[in-house]
């Protein structure tokens, strides 16, 4: 009898239970859509955001964000606890986007080193320095009291980086991540040394450091080398960095180091395009960087900046550096061309391109190496290490074409009138025929996407033009007539600059007129 009342007490007892649990549905629905999610094996997003959800990179120009008030250089998480719904992957913004985010059937194929032929004009223009690792191996007594003795310092938490711009870091798997937040974090602060937050092998350690290298020319301080203390498993336990002379006074250093930046941004205002402010950059480290070999600090793109000479890394540094502030990608890439040597991949709105800025500041031509693909450079570059992983390069739009080879009576290749088609009559001397010529040839092509060429006698007259684009005054000059002439509300325009023989110099205007 106690048994029957006891099952009796307990279904009455279940109908409560089930009962209560009816009322709460029928109050809070979602319960019974998250137990359904739950039986179906389904994972229930709670308060926190779930291990699943996945924030998408921004991939926002670096001026967009500076406008944004977000730094350059890095993004930071808010760290707030709210919950972060899954988005929907945006469709790429342009090629570059694409081929970075999503892959690319196009991979980089290095060439043989015995197919690699150097020119005597660029021979030993060289000077990268790889990355080294200084291994000093420790006791596990030592490394014990180091553990205990040594932080982490700076762990960079809540950084994170576009892949459009700093494609090393997503060549990383997590824990190398987390070590090159680190790193950068550390370098920021001036660090040098701390207790690494994941353990890496050697290679991977160097893999790591490299990235982080690799990414950031603005690490202007950074040297190429560093240390690691190792136990006897193998486990590194410190990692000491590296700083060139200008961490001394890094303020002073950094005031100037801005200030060459900003005066090549400021110079390559007037220009509309990428390519436009690409070529300014590239011929502005021309004029006014030297090869030296003996350049102080010349890994960093301070030497190339500031000093004034440097090798071919703080060429390739200074041209990253400078087109990265103004948010067109520009990566750092490292080979073989006879002996270790570095160079730029530049991205455009149609792909990847190659760029050597320090043999093109050669006996060579001005654009031998400028805005080539991978095709094109493979009888002289081979990309190793972390390189290799960038895109490959296969631009066309650009890409510059090959120019005439040297003979005995033009050495330095450039052309001469008469190869391009014109005469001494053809040649503008003063700035007000020049107004003249671009106006009577923009009126008679019209409205539409076109190209006209003129002739500059001087380089004095050519420095007044420069000047009038950089001060807009060409706009007043011819550009606002001409434009109201032929009907058109809106228009952009580059400049490209070829030297002839004679101190003559071919001004090419890329032109679009719209209405």
């Amino acid at each position: 009898m106690k048994i029957l009342k006891g099952i009796g007490y307990g279904i009455i007892g279940l109908l409560i239970l089930l009962t209560g649990f009816i009322i709460l549905c029928a109050v809070k629905p979602e319960l019974s859509s998250q137990i359904s999610d739950l039986l179906k094996g389904r994972k229930i997003q709670t308060g926190d955001a779930s291990e699943d959800t996945v924030d998408m990179p921004e991939r926002t120009s670096i001026l967009d964000r500076k406008k944004s008030g977000i730094p350059a250089d890095l993004e930071s998480d808010t760290g707030a606890d709210e919950t972060v719904a899954p988005q929907e992957e945006p469709e790429p913004l342009d090629p570059l986007s694409d081929a970075l985010l999503h892959g690319s059937s196009d991979i980089y194929v290095p060439p043989s080193e015995s197919d690699i032929v150097i020119p005597d004009s660029v021979a030993g223009r060289m000077g990268y320095q790889p990355v080294t690792e200084d291994i000093e191996d420790i006791t596990d007594e030592e490394a014990e009291k180091l553990s205990k003795e040594l932080g982490y310092g700076e762990e960079g938490d809540g950084l994170s980086f576009d892949p459009l711009f700093y494609p090393y870091y997503h060549m990383l798997d997590d824990k190398g991540q987390h070590l090159y937040r680190q790193i950068y974090a550390n370098s920021q602060s001036f660090n040098r040394q701390f207790r690494p937050v994941e353990s890496l092998s050697e290679r991977d350690m160097l893999n790591t450091f490299m990235a982080v290298y690799n990414d950031h020319p603005e690490l202007f301080w950074l040297d190429t080398g560093y240390a690691c203390k190792y136990k006897s498993d193998g486990t590194c336990v410190e990692v000491d960095l590296t700083f060139n002379k200008t961490a001394d006074d890094y303020a002073g250093s950094k005031a100037q180091f801005d200030k060459k930046t900003r005066e090549i941004i400021d110079g390559a205002a007037p220009l509309t395009t990428d390519y436009g402010r690409e070529q300014y950059v590239h011929d502005h480290l021309i004029d006014t960087v030297s090869y030296q070999i003996s350049s102080r600090m010349n890994q960093s793109a301070y030497s190339a900046l500031v000093n004034g000479s440097t090798v071919c890394a703080g060429y390739s540094r200074a041209m990253q550096h400078v087109l990265m502030e103004m948010g067109i990608p520009c990566y750092y890439c490292t080979g073989y061309a006879g002996e270790n040597h570095a160079w730029n991949i530049v991205g455009l709105d149609d792909g990847f391109y190659n760029v050597d800025v320090t043999w093109d500041d050669s006996e060579e031509g001005k654009y031998d190496y400028f805005n080539k693909t991978d095709r094109d450079y493979a009888s002289t570059h081979i990309r190793r290490e972390l390189s290799v992983n960038l895109p490959p390069c296969n631009g066309t739009k650009y890409r510059t074409e090959d120019t005439p080879q040297p003979s005995q009576d033009n050495p330095n290749r450039m052309r001469t009138l008469e190869e391009i088609g014109k005469t001494q009559d053809d040649v503008l001397n003063n700035l007000d025929d020049y107004y003249y010529d671009c106006y009577q040839q923009v009126i008679n092509h019209g409205p539409g996407e076109f190209e006209f060429d003129n002739l500059i006698g001087s380089e004095t007259l050519l420095n007044k033009v420069y000047d009038c684009y950089r001060n807009n005054d060409y706009k007043q000059g011819y550009m606002d007539n001409a434009a109201m002439a032929v009907g058109a509300g809106i228009y952009n325009m580059d400049l490209l600059v070829e030297e002839l023989t004679g101190h003559i110099f071919r001004l090419t205007h890329r032109l679009r007129l719209e209405p």
